[in-house]
C-alpha cells in the first residue's frame, strides 16, 4: 500500500485563500511617485525647483486650491485621493493574481532551528546608486533590471555595482503596457530569465519615452546576462500571502527579492530624509494607494524596539528616504506587500561550484524528531533497519549545500508511480537557497496497516526535470521492481559510481557530475 499523506494541523499551513486584483490606472498611481496630493507635488516640486523656482509657487497654489475645494474629501474617498494631480504622473505596477499565479512557489527551508538565520543581512554594498525614475511608470524595470539584476551580478563577480549596473529600460520598454502605463513583475522576471539584461551604459533611460526597443545585437549581448530563474515567495500555491521567512532565507544567501507593494499617503509625502516608514492609521486604509515595485535588499530582526524590519531600495532618487533606501517593520511589510519574487542566486565571487552535486537525506519521525536508521541494500536501494510504526507521522528531510532540484516519487499498491514532490505544478523543485527542507511542507507522511513495505524514490538533479514526464516514464517502464523502473527511466541522466554513506540515520553523497545530471535512490520502508 502507498504511503499516505495528511495535514499536520488543521489550523496551520495553507490558511485561507487570499485573492486580490489591483489594476493601476491614472487615478491610482504607484510606480512613479504618483498618488495623493503630497506624493504628487513633492517630487515634481523638487525637480522643477531646480529649473524654475517660480513654477513651484504656482504648484503650491494649485495644490492648496484643490485641497480646500474638495481635495481632502477625495483623499478619503473610495476611489482614492489625488485625482486632480494624478494626470501629471504615470502608474508603475499592475498586479493581478492570475498573472502572479504563473510563477512557481518557493519551497522554503525548515524552521530556524535546523537553518539558523543571521540576525541581520544587508546587500546594500551591491546596490547601484539610487536614481529617480521620474514621471515614467517604470518601477518594474528599476526594481528588477536596475536593482535586483545589478545586485546579483555585483555579488557574483565582486565588481563595483555602479560600474556594472543594468538598464531599467531594456527590461521595461519590452514589456510596458499601452502608453507606458506600467506592467507586471511577472513579465520582467520572465524577460530576464529568457532574454537577459543589458548594461545601463549600453541602453540609456528616458523618462519621457519607453518606445525604444533593443537591436538584434543588443538582444544577443543581453543573453549573456540571463538570470537563472525565479519563484514567488508565498505561503502556498493557493495562499498568496507573502512568506516572510522565505524572503529572509533568500536575502541571507545573497538573493534580492523584488516586491509589489501598495503605496500612498505618508509613504509619498513624508519620507524625505527618513529611514523608517511608520504608516499612520489613515495609511492602513490604503485609500488612494497604488501598486509600486521595489527591491528588498536586507533585514534586521532588532531594527526597531517593537520588531524587526526589511530594508528596501526605491527608485525615487537619493533625496527620498535614507539616500533612496528605507526600512519597514515586518508587520507593515506583510500588510502592504502583495507580491514577492525571489531571484535564484547567481553564485558568489568567493565560492561557486557548478560541477558538484551533494545532499543528505533522512526520514524523521515527527513525535520523537529522531531519524530512522538505514542500511545499503544494493543498487540504488536503502532499507530501514527499524520498522516504521503504522499510522505514525514522518517527514523526509533533505539537506543540500550546493544548488539543485529535488523530486520525490512514491509507489502505489498496484506498482504504479505517483509524485510526492513537487506537490503541484505551482511548486518549485529548485533548491538554490541551500539548507535543510522537510517534505512535505505543512503535511506529514504515514504508513497504513496494509502490506509490509513501501517504496519512495528521491531524485536530486543539477538541471530541472519535467517531473510529470518523469513519473509517466517510470509508469511506462517494464522493470520488475520500483528501483528497476526508476533506474531505467533515469539511466541516461544518472551519475555513475556515486559513493553513498549511511550513518546516524542520514544517507549522504558528494560527487562530481562528470557531465551527467542526477543522483537517485530508493527507500524501501518496512513497517
Amino acid at each position: 500500500m502507498p504511503i499516505r499523506i495528511r495535514k499536520d494541523n488543521p489550523g496551520s499551513g495553507n490558511g485561507s485563500k487570499k485573492t486580490y486584483k489591483t489594476k493601476t490606472s491614472n487615478s491610482s498611481s504607484g510606480g512613479g511617485l504618483g498618488s495623493g496630493i503630497g506624493g504628487a507635488l513633492l517630487p515634481l516640486a523638487m525637480n522643477l525647483f531646480k529649473k524654475n523656482p517660480k513654477v513651484v509657487l504656482i504648484l503650491v497654489v494649485i495644490a492648496a486650491a484643490v485641497y480646500f475645494l474638495g481635495g481632502s474629501k477625495m483623499c478619503s474617498s473610495e476611489n482614492g485621493g489625488g485625482n486632480a494631480l494624478s494626470a501629471l504622473f504615470s502608474t508603475g505596477l499592475d498586479m493581478d493574481q492570475e498573472v502572479y499565479d504563473k510563477a512557481e512557489v518557493f519551497e522554503p527551508l525548515a524552521d530556524n532551528i535546523k537553518n539558523p538565520l543571521p540576525e541581520k543581512i544587508s546587500l546594500a554594498e551591491y546596490c547601484p546608486k539610487r536614481m529617480n525614475q521620474g514621471q515614467q511608470g517604470s518601477c518594474v524595470g528599476w526594481s528588477s533590471g536596475y536593482a535586483a539584476r545589478t545586485i546579483l551580478f555585483s555579488k557574483a563577480t565582486g565588481e563595483n555595482p555602479n560600474n556594472v549596473a543594468f538598464s531599467p529600460s531594456f527590461v521595461y520598454n519590452q514589456i510596458a503596457l499601452k502608453d507606458c502605463q506600467g506592467t507586471y513583475l511577472q513579465k520582467a522576471m520572465e524577460l530576464m530569465y529568457n532574454s537577459g539584461a543589458l548594461p545601463f551604459s549600453k541602453f540609456s533611460y528616458n523618462e519621457n519615452d519607453c518606445g525604444k526597443q533593443p537591436t538584434d545585437g543588443q538582444i544577443r549581448e543581453a543573453s549573456k546576462y540571463k538570470t537563472k530563474g525565479f519563484n514567488r515567495l508565498t505561503k502556498d500555491g493557493n495562499n498568496y500571502q507573502v512568506d516572510l521567512l522565505a524572503i529572509k532565507q533568500n536575502l541571507s544567501q545573497g538573493a534580492p527579492v523584488v516586491i509589489g507593494m501598495m503605496v500612498g499617503g505618508t509613504f509619498m509625502s513624508n519620507m524625505n530624509g527618513r529611514s523608517l516608514w511608520t504608516p499612520t492609521n489613515k495609511d492602513y486604509s490604503q485609500s488612494g494607494f497604488g501598486g509600486h515595485a521595489m527591491c528588498v535588499i536586507g533585514y534586521d530582526d532588532y531594527k526597531t524596539n517593537e520588531e524587526g524590519a526589511f530594508q528596501i531600495m526605491n527608485s525615487w532618487g537619493e533625496q527620498w528616504g535614507d539616500k533612496g533606501l528605507f526600512w519597514i517593520r515586518y508587520s507593515d511589510f506583510e500588510e502592504f506587500t502583495k507580491e514577492a519574487y525571489g531571484l535564484y542566486p547567481m553564485g558568489d565571487a568567493q565560492k561557486f561550484s557548478s560541477q558538484r552535486l551533494s545532499a543528505k537525506i533522512g526520514v524523521v519521525i515527527n513525535k520523537s524528531a529522531k531519524y530512522i536508521p538505514f542500511e545499503y541494500a544494493g543498487g540504488m536501494t536503502f532499507k530501514n533497519t527499524v520498522p516504521l510504526i503504522v499510522d505514525e507521522d514522518f517527514k523526509i528531510e533533505i539537506t543540500n549545500s550546493i544548488e539543485c532540484y529535488v523530486y520525490v516519487f512514491g509507489e502505489e499498491k498496484d506498482g504504479s508511480s505517483y509524485t510526492l514532490f513537487p506537490y503541484t505544478a505551482k511548486h518549485s523543485p529548485y533548491c538554490g537557497i541551500t539548507g535543510t527542507r522537510m517534505f512535505p511542507r505543512d503535511y506529514s507522511l504515514y504508513p497504513d496497516e496494509t502490506g509490509k513495505q513501501d517504496h519512495i524514490a528521491i531524485v536530486v538533479s543539477k538541471q530541472k526535470l519535467d517531473f510529470n514526464k518523469l513519473n509517466a516514464a517510470i509508469n511506462a517502464s517494464s522493470g520488475d521492481s520500483y528501483e528497476q523502473k526508476v533506474y531505467a527511466t533515469l539511466k541516461d541522466e544518472l551519475i555513475e559510481d556515486v559513493s553513498f554513506n549511511a550513518t546516524e540515520g542520514l544517507i549522504s553523497f558528494d560527487c562530481d557530475t562528470k557531465q551527467k545530471n542526477a543522483v537517485a535512490l530508493v527507500l524501501e520502508l518496512s513497517k
